[in-house]
Order: structure tokens, then sequence, then C-alpha cells
């Protein structure tokens, strides 16, 4: 028995916190999930201790706490009383129209753009090649005709004047985030 106990003992250190922020997905209120969460796991212990080493453990707790957070909800919602904390309300996501997402998408491209144009003509040439499509620098070189050290040097040229212009601030997060995963794969 205290190899199951502590096989629960684990289970419990390891998914008790994860729990609790899917609890307070549906509770709103971190006492209320932390009980719920709690109650969950005596549940579990007292009725379901052969899944305890189970691969399943995980997904079946996930499961049993959504269902005790709707439960404890009707309950709630049934009796009149409600448990809040003083936390505000969150701001719901604002309404994008697929025009406003597009016009989101052509200012991105219009910012990344501008940094490529920061570079010169032939460390421009050198970077698209073997960032945008692929090649490697010996491809690179044996595409412009140049040798594998001057596309070595292109490329540091171009890493650094991109991430300058990260630095100064022209560009927003998405394009750090664009160039992030170019500079660094």
């Amino acid at each position: 028995m205290p190899a199951l106990e502590n096989a629960f003992k684990e289970l419990f250190e390891r998914e008790y916190n994860n729990l609790c922020r899917h609890a307070m997905s549906y509770m709103q209120d971190s006492h209320l999930a932390e009980d719920v969460v709690q109650e969950t796991f005596v549940k579990f212990w007292e009725q379901k201790k052969d899944l305890v080493d189970s691969a399943n453990a995980r997904f079946y707790l996930i499961t049993a706490v959504r269902n005790n957070c709707i439960t404890a909800l009707r309950k709630q919602n049934s009796s009149g009383i409600h448990f809040t904390e003083n936390t505000p309300e969150p701001t719901p996501e604002p309404f994008i129209t697929n025009r406003q997402r597009t016009e989101d998408a052509d200012e991105h491209t219009r910012k990344i753009q501008a940094a490529l144009d920061q570079l010169p003509p032939k460390c421009k040439e050198v970077f698209l090649l073997v960032k945008l499509h692929g090649l490697s620098y010996k491809q690179a070189a044996e595409t412009l005709d140049l040798s594998v050290k001057t596309v070595e040097n292109q490329m540091g040229k171009a890493i650094k004047t991109l991430r300058d212009f990260v630095k100064a601030g022209a560009a927003i997060s998405f394009f750090v985030l664009f160039i992030k995963n170019i500079l660094f794969p």
C-alpha cells in the first residue's frame, strides 16, 4: 500500500496546480476552485485507487474537475448565493473583423518589408536565399557566385542590422516573433 500512497502523492504534487488553474477557468474564485480540486482528489482516492498509476489518471482528473466545477456552479446558482473574490471581471476580447485582420496583416507585411529594406541589396539577397528559401550557405554561395565566407559575412551583417532595427522599436511584437524565428531557428 505505501507504493500506491507514494504514487498518489506524486500525482497530487504534479497535477494540483494545473488542476487549480483549470478549475479557476470555471469558478472565477480561487478558494472555490481549490475546494473543488481537493474534493476531486479525495473522491479519486476513495473510488479510483486503481487509476493512480495509470497513464489516464491525469485525463480522468481533468474531466472530474470540470464536472465537479459545473456541479458546484449549478448548486451555487440554484441556492442564490454567489461567492466571488474582489477581483475585476476580465475584459472581453475585442471583436475583430476579417477586414481588420487583413489590414493588420498588411501592416505587419509593410513593417517586415521596411526592416528588410534596411539591408544593403547583396546582403538582402543572401539573407532571403538562406532564411526564406532555405538554402545552405554553400548553396547560396554557388547561386550568387560568391565564396561561402562572403555569405557568412553577409548573413552576420543582415542579422546585426535586423536586430538593431528591432531594438530601435520600429517593429511590433509580431515582427519580433517573426524575425526571432528566422534569426534563431
